[in-house]
């Protein structure tokens, strides 16, 4: 055996010696940072600043890894009943400090500006505090002196103005937002926000002033609403968007009270009323265009909800102090329709038809129809409104027929039947075919110029229609347009042809003959169309025009008519009841039927 093989003794007794040394140092650590472990979890908080994952404990050779209590997320009870002695300590302090004040010993102004500087201490201390529950703790005995402290000295002894106590208001809730806001201490921003809601109606009807604290209720529900956008506590943006509202909602129905504003509210102004309306509806309906342009983020549940509740609220009180007071209107109405087009140009901004993008799209171009028709109603004339908004009717139906969005046709459709109403163009209809001595004067210009555009807006769909899928989503809203263009158009046939056979008001006999055989000419037109384009389905209408066609004969026929207009009508309804199911039932022509664009061109994408 070589010797080089072969340890000297004492070199193998100092290597032994070294390694229990080293076994032993290394127990004793493992026990330290054991007692360190169980000693964070007593005092409730984990070394370091975090929370164990586990407690290590030795057991035999080696570290057994142990699951921590089902405790150690809690707080400990006397630490907990420590920080409900120390908040009862100081609203003891608030309480002594009220005590002078009653003696007389402090002027009640030095009081309450004594009182605020108390509770803006423990919110600073609260800031500055180590551990999250020592500063919620704070925070929490801060909230329960400033809010009470502010409505007692607003409304009860009328130490504070409203202007200064809305200030005051404002500016603690704001402290107290940026403290929970540091420290992510959700809770406490949600009680200092109640509380300041709470404390902002009470002095408002107690005072009996309102402007100063819906101010607040602005700046907290845009404020909130800004904030929640980055920290998600989307919950805070309801009630003070609720707040802001039923604050508008109370001056605006205050300044348009019937017989002049209340006795105990003559401060109010009909113009601040009409602003602060105003400023309800684009603080949030800017906040969200700029939001959701700034993040491509597509528009919630609260977006719709506040925006419809913000045009009912701010728009409709503003224009109800308008009417109340004769001023303002026109202003109004040009605003609105301002508003309107630049909901439109936002629109674009989102005209790419994607997924993440479309529910926007329809958001901005749903409210742009809206303050159009809104505000057009307020400042434009009614003959000049009616053709307008049929115009506009039709370059959305071209616009859709362009872009290919279902939105659009649908805008289009509102804006041609809302023309059609307003024009008189459907009024004027109804009373030429079931009233009796027709429709009297001549459908005015406004209403002739909606017939067109209405008639060319169904025109231009049914030389440009989309795909077939597009066109059966959109059948009932074409098949409603048709309706109503064929009405005016066979209105305006019966008033021409009866204009031209009799020098006056044309005889109930003629008239009503002149009635059924425009019907019958009606139903057979639909039912040669309805074979021509298959995928209109105008089938469903040829046999309620029939329906229509027959009760007329019978209730007003024959009970007016003459030999000879009997004669005609018969001829007329005869004819159309053996032309209009054949024409139904004919196939249709070779290159129509199988696919009904076949002879229509492409449409742009």
């Amino acid at each position: 055996m070589s010797t080089a093989e072969v340890f000297p003794p004492e070199r193998d007794q100092a290597e032994g010696l070294s390694s229990a040394l080293e076994r032993r140092l290394a127990g004793l650590a493992e026990t330290v940072s054991r007692l360190e472990a169980r000693v964070a979890v007593l005092e409730g908080r984990a070394p370091g600043g975090t929370v164990p994952a586990a407690v290590v404990a030795t057991e035999g050779p080696g570290p057994v890894v142990a699951a921590p209590p089902a405790t150690a997320d809690l707080p400990n009870p006397i630490r907990l009943m420590g920080l409900i002695g120390r908040t009862c300590l100081i609203l003891g302090g608030a309480t002594f400090i009220r005590a002078l004040v009653d003696a007389g010993t402090i002027h009640r102004g030095w009081g309450v500006a004594l009182g605020l500087a108390f509770a803006i201490t423990w919110a600073v201390l609260a800031d500055r505090a180590r551990h999250s529950l020592d500063s919620a703790f704070h925070a929490l005995a801060s909230i329960l002196i400033a809010y009470p402290l502010l409505v007692e000295s607003t409304a009860r002894f009328g130490i504070l103005e409203p202007g200064l106590a809305a200030f005051l208001l404002l500016a603690v809730t704001g402290l107290h937002g940026a403290v929970a806001w540091r420290r992510s201490l959700q809770p406490i921003i949600w009680l200092a926000t109640l509380a300041s809601l709470g404390s902002g109606f009470a002095v408002m009807s107690g005072r009996r002033t309102i402007e100063p604290f819906l101010l607040v209720f602005l700046a907290l529900g845009v404020g909130t609403l800004w904030v929640t956008y980055g920290r998600r506590w989307h919950g805070l943006r309801w009630p003070t968007a609720l707040a802001a509202n039923l604050g508008v909602l109370i001056l605006t129905s205050l300044a348009a009270w019937p017989g002049g504003v209340p006795e105990a509210y003559r401060g109010i102004s009909a113009g601040r009323a009409m602003a602060f309306a105003l400023a309800l509806a684009v603080l949030y309906i800017g906040s969200f265009a700029v939001r959701m342009l700034q993040q491509q983020r597509v528009v919630n549940a609260f977006e719709k909800i506040q925006t419809l509740l913000v045009l009912l609220v701010g728009f409709g009180g503003a224009f109800r102090v308008a009417l109340a007071t004769g001023s303002g209107a026109g202003i109004l109405g040009a605003g609105a329709s301002a508003a309107g087009l630049g909901c439109y140009a936002t629109a674009l901004r989102f005209a790419e038809d994607h997924e993440e993008t479309r529910a926007n799209f329809n958001f901005f171009t749903f409210l742009a129809l809206i303050l159009l028709l809104l505000g057009g109603a307020i400042v434009l004339p009614q003959p000049v409104f009616g053709p307008l908004t049929a115009a506009l009717g039709m370059g959305m139906m071209m616009a859709g027929l362009r872009m290919e969005r279902t939105v659009l046709f649908v805008q289009s459709g509102i804006f041609l039947l809302v023309g059609a109403a307003t024009s008189g163009l459907l009024g004027w209809s109804l009373r030429a075919f079931f009233v009796a001595g027709g429709a009297g004067a001549a459908l005015p210009l406004p209403g002739l110029l909606c017939l067109g555009f209405l008639a060319g807006s169904v025109a231009w769909f049914l030389l440009r229609r989309p795909a077939d899928a597009a066109t059966q989503r959109l059948r009932p809203l074409i098949l409603g347009l048709g309706a109503v263009a064929a009405i005016g158009g066979g209105a305006l046939v019966v008033r021409v042809l009866g204009a031209t056979l009799s020098s006056g008001a044309p005889q109930a006999d003629l008239l009503a003959a002149l009635r059924t055989g425009t019907l019958s000419l009606l139903a057979i037109a639909m039912a040669w169309f309805g074979r021509r384009m298959p995928i209109l389905e105008l089938r469903w209408l040829v046999y309620p025009v029939l329906i229509v066609t027959a009760l007329k004969f019978l209730f007003e026929d024959l009970a007016v008519g003459r030999p000879l207009t009997l004669f005609l009508g018969f001829m007329c309804f005869g004819a159309t009841l053996m032309l209009a199911p054949r024409l139904l039932k004919a196939p249709p022509p070779k290159g129509g039927g199988d696919d009904p664009n076949a002879s229509i061109p492409e449409v742009d994408s």
